[in-house]
């Protein structure tokens, strides 16, 4: 339920920036504009507590896995999952609070702006934000390489999968991971440019990366580019819901 919820999240997430490319689109791109979304079609809130347990059960496989040493090859491993089991905390937050109580999440980019302004008030925070936007582009770079060299297939049971199956596992992730790269490394820059101007303003979220797309010299094409791949990664939890590979299963 976990990786469906996520394919869930990331297919709506590149549709509507599909819809802001033409210029038709009614809510954010990112996940507070997806649960809005959602919550607006038929069925729409059932399909919110399918998301709410998954961002959950999510967060405790990635907690656990951050705890247990030995499911883990290296530390970095274990700091990687400790990272992501908060996303999808948070997540699983922000989707619950909305279900129950009607409270729409704040939209990653004024997100983005409160936390750089916080940041860059402190002592050294210029400091600070430009580490962190390099973080967020060596991430976005890593991710690429991982992205053309089809390095999330150690993580599935390729043989177990047809080898038309393995040809379309491998395609929607290479598009997944390189669009994901693109706008975290595009979140890192917009964070680099903050610290330099001292400027908050200048911090953007996914919505304001994907935004930003669209106004670039290759104009809404660009934007439609890493909106499908975004769509493409979302397919691709799909097939991990299936065929991911887990701890005590067949290795092949």
């Amino acid at each position: 339920m976990g990786f469906v919820a996520r394919g869930i999240a990331y297919i709506v997430i590149g549709v509507i920036a599909v819809m802001v490319a033409f210029g038709v689109a009614r809510h954010e791109p990112d996940s507070a504009g997806a649960i809005e979304a959602i919550a607006a079609k038929p069925f729409g809130y059932l399909l919110l507590w399918i998301l709410v347990i998954g961002f959950l059960g999510l967060a405790v496989w990635r907690f656990v896995q951050a705890a247990v040493k030995r499911l883990n090859l290296t530390e970095g491993h274990r700091v990687r999952a400790l990272l992501c089991g908060i996303g999808y905390a948070i997540a699983f937050y922000s989707t619950l609070i909305f279900v129950v109580h009607g409270t729409k999440p704040a939209a990653s980019d004024s997100s983005a702006r409160d936390y750089t302004s916080h940041v860059l008030a402190l002592d050294g925070g210029r400091v600070l934000v430009a580490v962190a936007g390099i973080v967020f582009v060596a991430i976005g770079i890593v991710m690429a390489i991982q992205g053309f060299g089809a390095e999330f297939t150690r993580h599935l049971r390729m043989g177990w999968m047809s080898r038309s199956t393995q040809d379309t596992v491998v395609r929607l992730g290479q598009a997944g991971y390189v669009a994901r790269a693109v706008v975290i490394a595009g979140i890192g820059i917009a964070a680099l440019d903050a610290a330099i101007t001292y400027n908050a303003a200048k911090a953007k979220g996914v919505d304001g990366v994907l935004r930003s797309f669209a106004q670039s010299d290759f104009g809404p094409w660009l934007l439609i580019l890493v909106a499908l791949g975004l769509v493409a990664f979302g397919i691709l939890s799909f097939f991990e819901a299936k065929w991911r590979r887990t701890l005590g299963g067949v290795p092949v």
